[in-house]
């Protein structure tokens, strides 16, 4: 059923919380590092991360982000992986088939920043939800632009500074197909924009393994 595609939105948190990293301040130019080196910037989920589609949500146990970005630019990739996703009791997978994240700041926007999808040639985020070893429902998340809004809040102090963010965000494109256990709604929702994401995250940025800070200025 449709609710097995909920696990998309988990997907979508990587990029939404990055955005909510940019917008900590909604007058920010740049994402700054302390490090004049290239710096990798990791993150987790700082609570519950809800998506919803049609008729109902998906929660993963495990999100965490992995990026790099150079002190004072105005955008970042990050890569999501995601563990312990179930819905209705039922084990799923996201597959970010070489998708990212882009997170990009809004420089004076009450919004901060918004998100894009970057994927390569057709490429898609697929989120398979299967039913004991069949093939019940499968969400299509492809490329896409301009993801709003996620706000955020700098933190810390020095070589401590990280940065949480609060996403919340909607009009998602997805798609799904039905699977070969799937007999109602899963097929009636092709080609829509009703996906809506909220969550939470925490970033922090490091160099060869040392924390460094980070910082929107």
């Amino acid at each position: 059923m449709i609710r097995n595609l909920k696990f998309l939105g988990i997907a979508l948190v990587a990029a939404l919380a990055m955005s909510s990293v940019f917008a900590a301040a909604a007058s920010a130019d740049v994402i700054t590092s302390e490090s004049a080196s290239s710096t990798t910037i990791t993150g987790k989920q700082g609570g519950t991360d809800t998506f919803k589609v049609d008729g109902g949500e998906v929660k993963c146990t495990t999100v965490t982000y992995t990026g790099s970005f150079s002190s004072g630019a105005s955008s970042a990739l990050l890569t999501p992986t995601y563990s312990g996703c179930t819905f209705a009791g039922l084990a799923s997978t996201i597959d970010m088939n070489g998708c990212q994240y882009r997170g990009n700041i809004q420089a004076g926007s009450s919004t901060g920043a918004t998100v894009d999808i970057v994927c390569t040639g057709s490429n898609e985020i697929t989120v398979t939800a299967p039913s004991v070893g069949t093939k019940k429902c499968i969400l299509h998340i492809p490329a896409q632009t301009g993801l709003t809004s996620a706000t955020g809040t700098n933190i810390g102090s020095g070589t401590t500074r990280e940065g949480t963010g609060d996403i919340n965000i909607n009009n998602i494109k997805y798609s799904q197909t039905a699977g070969t256990a799937e007999t109602g709604n899963c097929a009636t929702a092709d080609n829509t924009t009703g996906g809506t994401y909220t969550g939470t995250a925490v970033f922090t940025g490091s160099v060869s393994g040392t924390h460094v800070g980070i910082f929107l200025s």
